[in-house]
Formats: C-alpha cells, structure tokens, sequence
C-alpha cells in the first residue's frame, strides 16, 4: 500500500514539476495586480467592496432560491429572510462602497480589539509558560492597530486595497518561489535520469 502511494506521489510531483511554468506565470501576475493595486488604494477599496457586494447578491439570490425548496415552512421563511439580508447588504454595498468600506472598516476594527484584547489576557493567564511574553505583546499591537480603525474610521477609504495589495504582493512572490523550487527539482530529477 505505501509502495501505491509512494509511487501516486512521485507521479503528482513529477507533475508538478513539469507545470513550473504556470506557477511562475501566476505569482508574476499576482505581483503585477499587486503592483496596479498599490497605485490606487482607494480605487482597490471600492473594487474590493464591490466584489464583495456581488458576491453577498449572489449568496442572497442563491438562499432565496434555496427557500422555495425547504420541505418545512419555518425553516423556508428563515432561508428567505437570511437571503433578503443579504441581498439588501449587497445592493447597499453597490450603491454606496464608500459607507460600505468604511463600515467593512469599523467591523474588523471592532473585531481586531476584542481579539488583541483577548490574546493579551490570554497570555497573562498563561505567565508559567514560555513565550508568553510574545502573547501578551501581539495581543498588545492587534488591540493598538483595531483601536487605530475605530478611532480613524476614514483609514477605510485606503484600508481594504492596501489589504488587498499586500495579499496579491505575498502570494505572488509564495507562487514564484514554489515555481523555482519546482523548477530545481526538476532540473535535479533530470540530471539524476542523465547520469543514472
């Protein structure tokens, strides 16, 4: 059983291997996006509201499909209410993205303060193990930076696509670097089968 599986995972490396190209050709143009992105971090913020705005559209279309199908009335009325909420916050979403960014903003700010609050309390309780120094302090920052958000809500016009610009800028570089440590492989597989 382990020879079977041992071999399908050669075979699915060998694979990946030959596809190195591709890898690299997606991280390149990740960091091209990230790079366009950068340009414009308030154009980012309102593409970045919008395909969200889209997406709740379409997950609120798809629940009120949903409830014609439910067997049970209670549980068709509750899929049908979740799917107007949705669709309602998408359309609201598409018509203002700059309140809609702002209140994306306000909410991870929110959410970024209870959990460096808790994080830090987290640490403290736990003073007798090692390391919980850097519990407490990344606790510290994650409350510092969700405050920051509260207190600066305007942050949100530029929040959003900087999000979005550091994400396709670190995977684009995850993509180019998994695509050259393919290609070294392959290039290693290949010289082994030369000389063997």
């Amino acid at each position: 059983m382990s020879t079977i599986t041992g071999s399908k995972s050669r075979k699915t490396l060998s694979q990946l291997e030959d596809q190195w190209g591709w890898f690299a050709a997606l991280g390149i143009g990740m960091l091209v996006a990230g790079g366009i992105a950068s340009a414009n971090l308030f154009a980012s913020t309102l593409a970045s509201v919008l395909y969200i705005a889209v997406m709740m559209l379409v997950a609120g279309g798809m629940q009120i499909l949903h409830s014609f199908t439910a067997r049970d009335w209670k549980h068709s009325i509750v899929f049908l209410l979740t799917g107007l909420l949705y669709a309602i916050a998408g359309m609201l979403a598409v018509y203002d993205p700059v309140f809609s960014a702002l209140g994306i903003t306000i909410g991870v700010g929110a959410l970024l303060v209870g959990s460096g609050l808790f994080r830090a309390i987290s640490g403290v309780m736990n003073r007798s193990g090692k390391g919980w120094g850097w519990i407490v302090a990344s606790g510290c920052l994650t409350f510092v930076i969700g405050a920051y958000l509260l207190l600066q809500p305007l942050v949100g016009l530029w929040f959003l696509g900087a999000l979005l610009t550091v994400d396709l800028i670190f995977q684009g570089w995850g993509f180019v670097a998994f695509a050259l440590g393919l290609r070294s492989r392959r290039r290693a597989s290949l010289s082994a089968a030369r000389h063997a």
